[in-house]
């Protein structure tokens, strides 16, 4: 059964960022699951993490994981809000 397999598309460098990532699929429908790797033990939530979905959503899930990534600022770029202060 395919609406069961599972499949990767995207590894975070957190669980924290891996939940986020679920969280937001989520709210578009798309059921994830954050697999923890083995350094969870040692790393704690630090740890790599790999974000799974369904392989009949899974490119659905990319898409919209790639959308939402290129609307993100950069980590070090300044952001500008509605009222025109910067951060």
């Amino acid at each position: 059964m395919q609406e069961n397999h599972w499949t990767q598309v995207r590894t975070t460098s957190s669980h924290m960022e891996a939940e986020m990532l679920r969280d937001l699929l989520e709210k578009e429908g798309i059921t994830g699951l954050v697999q923890t790797s083995d350094a969870s033990a040692y790393l704690g939530v630090m740890s790599p993490c790999r974000l799974l979905v369904r392989q009949a959503d899974a490119a659905r899930a990319a898409a919209f994981l790639d959308a939402w990534e290129e609307g993100q600022p950069e980590p070090n770029e300044p952001h500008e809000y509605e009222d025109g202060r910067h951060e």
